[in-house]
């Protein structure tokens, strides 16, 4: 019972206090005795990945949605029911208990909702397909239409289906301190990646748990995310600036390329994120990245056209990490983007006047949605002919079994 709970607690969190699961759990795991850690892990993101047929499985028995505390409770015990099939006399049993400890006079209704949904069995998905696929992946179906109508059917039918995919472990070697080779010659249990000469796969567990990450010879980072930093191509002796750069992943691996020899600017809006760029530096044993709290929509005291390369990885919607980060997919609404869309263009405009002539401007995106990227690009270099694109790609989650990603390289003339 008090496993439920504290599962219970999980979702709650996460579902009603927008709270991040990746911190919840963090936070919450450590109290829990270790062989309880994998299932409620399991019960929080299966939950969370699969919200929207979940609820389709009992929303049909209420008239009304019940509070939230008793929707999030539903959901959780919907989930164990039918996508873990939990034995239904304890589920039941436990479910009720839950709904008398939090919202006692909601016991009777949860009872004979889950009853029903027992006898039920997985409910029919509706016969329009467009709508059965958004509802089977549990994504909202104004974003599988925007897909669509961006990207074509059969590229957003893949990545509805690949955000259920269960994610490696991908990390990136500080090529500072061993080279990807040695770490593979004294570490089985690594493996390369195909993208990058630095990149490994770790299916052992937490790469944050390894010696390896605890001496600073690894850093956790997404393999489509080890794309960008090469495709700035710093170089040792430069001066770069990171604009939005916590928590400093792509920023390190910046430095590694550049040996640690020259000087990189890392800036973000809150001090707390900037306090996170200089411990991530400080792990790697990183000296040339200097962080600063600064607004980068309005980035004064630097001087302007004096970097050799400026970094743009801008605040966005996301939607190329919805395996990884559930709870976006559970929050995520059409709106978010109308001011997403002012913010990157005024970063993107503050940014590109730092760029030296002759030097290079990347943007990227961890989302895939073109209005956030080749259409904000477009509308860049309208406004900015001192800069000619000289490389874009878009990378779909299901290419490399990574995150998605957008990413141009421009040049200043």
């Amino acid at each position: 019972m008090e496993q439920r709970v504290i599962t219970y607690e999980c979702l709650k969190a996460v579902m009603i206090d927008k709270q991040y699961s990746n911190l919840v759990l963090r936070r919450i795991l450590k109290t829990v005795e270790t062989q309880k850690r994998p299932k409620i892990t399991r019960v929080v993101y299966g939950t969370l990945e699969n919200f929207r047929y979940v609820r389709w499985q009992w929303e049909a028995f209420v008239s009304r949605l019940p509070k939230p505390e008793i929707c999030v409770l539903l959901d959780m015990a919907v989930y164990e029911l039918l996508w873990m099939n939990e034995k239904p006399y304890a589920l039941l049993n436990e479910s009720v208990e839950l709904a008398k400890r939090y919202v006692p006079s909601a016991a009777k209704m949860v009872n004979a909702l889950l009853r029903r949904v027992n006898e039920q069995g997985m409910r029919p998905l509706p016969a329009d397909p467009e709508e059965a696929l958004a509802l089977e992946t549990s994504h909202p179906l104004w974003l599988y239409r925007m897909w669509k109508a961006q990207y074509g059917q059969t590229i957003a039918e893949q990545l509805c289906h690949d955000t259920r995919r269960v994610r490696k472990h991908a990390g990136r070697v500080n090529t500072c301190k061993l080279s990807r080779a040695e770490l593979l010659a004294q570490d089985s249990h690594f493996s390369p990646s195909v993208i990058g000469d630095d990149a490994v796969i770790y299916d052992y567990g937490n790469i944050a748990d390894t010696s390896w990450y605890q001496s600073g010879c690894l850093a956790i980072q997404d393999e489509a995310s080890q794309m960008i930093a090469p495709l700035l191509n710093p170089q040792p002796g430069q001066r770069i600036l990171d604009v939005c750069s916590a928590p400093g992943t792509k920023t390190t691996h910046m430095a590694q390329l550049m040996k640690d020899q020259g000087e990189i600017i890392a800036l973000d809006i809150h001090e707390h994120r900037t306090a996170l760029i200089a411990q991530g530096a400080r792990r790697l044993g990183l000296s040339c990245i200097h962080a600063r709290c600064m607004d980068a929509t309005h980035l004064e005291g630097l001087e302007k056209a004096s970097f050799d390369g400026v970094l743009c990885d801008v605040p966005c919607s996301g939607y190329g990490t919805l395996s990884r980060k559930s709870d976006i997919k559970y929050h995520m609404q059409s709106s978010d983007m109308d001011t997403l869309i002012p913010l990157q263009a005024a970063i993107l405009r503050q940014a590109s006047v730092m760029v030296r002539p002759g030097g290079v401007l990347v943007y990227s995106t961890c989302t895939l949605n073109k209005k956030e990227n080749e259409k904000q690009i477009d509308a860049f270099l309208q406004e900015h002919d001192e800069f000619e694109k000289l490389t874009e790609r878009t990378v779909f989650p299901f290419e490399y079994e990574s995150d998605g990603f957008y990413m141009v390289k421009c040049k200043r003339k």
